[in-house]
């Protein structure tokens, strides 16, 4: 009785709440251009600031200096309606003390690094070692305090056909353990075509590495989510990694036959019951694939849509690999505070451009060290469509 209470309550609650965010949005923020408003204070005492970014069709996007994290992108269905795609929660305390990975940048180095350490130069480069995976160290998202945990400067930036904001930290010499004092900057641009543009820069005064994403998760359905595994997925890739017991790439094999093959377009789930040791191993759908004739230059990476509302997106990336989860361990328990009610299982997924996990453990992958004098650069556009 207890469960069946609660979920009554929780959808009277998502019920209620979503009308009233979506006026807010729209009554408040109705002219194109970029806005900044108070989004609270940090338990260390700094302000936070939010940023909405509106287009002249009315799509929209809010980010935030915590983090330089995406908190809502509202876009249209078929039907013209705008609503926000981006599934989290929407309230700074929830950001800072809750699951830290809705909407930020990952780094200085996105996924996984195994063993918390590398060689670099001959020497051996300790992490920080923030899981602990089949007894083995690990180095994930940038260690305990990564980029996501830190307050970015922002500085609100316009130019033909798009406007955004541009986010700078520079990460001191030592940090999580990396070497160098890394500048980092992410810019976060909202076009006239609906595209929001990500662009990643950095330099650093010593070699180090450096592998920047973000960590949004995707739900085409709009701001009433729900299984997002329905939606259809196609991916530009004939490789995929399977991990070994460290989420870490052991081995890369090609698609065919397997529950990763996307190379045409099929529900999510569509193979989700197939034996397969990577399904093992990551105890669902999780995967990371190799982007088909990856030269470094912006080439289409996925289409993610969804049929019921129209609304789709393409992801175009510089980046040579394409990770996805898919929210298997989210629950209405873990997760109550959502920006529309609590967020379940298989409510949203990543679309994450990123460099391979481990590849300076790895040097079949594109090597991701930067040297001074170098300048690290990367784009990924989400091209939002409807049809």
């Amino acid at each position: 009785m207890y469960k069946v209470d609660f979920f009554m309550k929780a959808d009277i609650a998502r019920l209620l709440l979503i009308p009233a965010i979506l006026l807010a949005a729209v009554s408040c923020h109705n002219k194109a251009g970029v806005t900044a408003s108070a989004f609270g204070t940090l338990s260390t005492g700094e302000e936070v600031t939010r940023f909405h970014i509106r287009n002249e069709s009315g799509a929209s996007m809010d980010v935030t200096d915590y983090g330089a994290r995406i908190i809502s992108i509202f876009m249209p269905d078929r039907e013209g309606r705008l609503d926000d795609v981006i599934v989290g929660p929407g309230a700074l305390e929830v950001f800072e003390k809750g699951d830290r990975f809705f909407g930020p940048v990952i780094g200085r180095y996105g996924n996984r690094i195994n063993h918390a350490s590398f060689l670099l130069d001959g020497k051996r480069v300790n992490l920080d070692a923030n899981e602990l995976n089949a007894g083995e160290k690990v180095h994930c998202h940038g260690g305990a305090v990564g980029f996501d945990r830190k307050l970015w400067k922002a500085e609100v930036v316009k130019a033909d056909g798009r406007q955004g904001v541009c986010f700078r930290y520079t990460s001191p010499d030592g940090e999580m353990g990396y070497p160098g004092n890394l500048d980092a900057e992410v810019t976060y641009w909202l076009t006239e075509d609906n595209a929001v543009v990500l662009e990643y820069a950095a330099t650093t005064d010593k070699p180090t590495v450096v592998n920047l994403s973000n960590h949004s998760y995707f739900n085409m359905k709009g701001s009433r989510a729900g299984y997002v595994m329905d939606h259809l997925l196609r991916v530009e890739a004939d490789t995929c990694v399977q991990n070994n017991l460290q989420y870490c790439p052991d081995l890369l094999l090609p698609v065919e036959g397997t529950p990763f093959d996307f190379r045409e377009a099929h529900r999510v789930d569509y193979r989700i019951d197939m034996p397969c040791r990577h399904l093992e191993i990551m105890h669902g759908m999780s995967a990371c694939w190799a982007i088909r004739n990856w030269d470094g230059t912006l080439r289409l990476a996925a289409d993610l849509y969804d049929k019921e509302s129209g609304r789709g997106v393409e992801t175009w990336t510089t980046e040579p690999a394409l990770l996805t989860y898919t929210g298997r361990g989210f629950s209405v328990e873990k997760y109550p505070n959502g920006k529309y009610g609590p967020i379940d299982k298989f409510d949203g997924m990543l679309l994450e451009t990123i460099h391979f996990p481990d590849s300076p453990n790895q040097n079949r992958f594109p090597n991701t060290v930067l040297r001074p004098g170098e300048r690290y650069h990367s784009e990924t556009q989400f091209r939002f469509y409807s049809k």
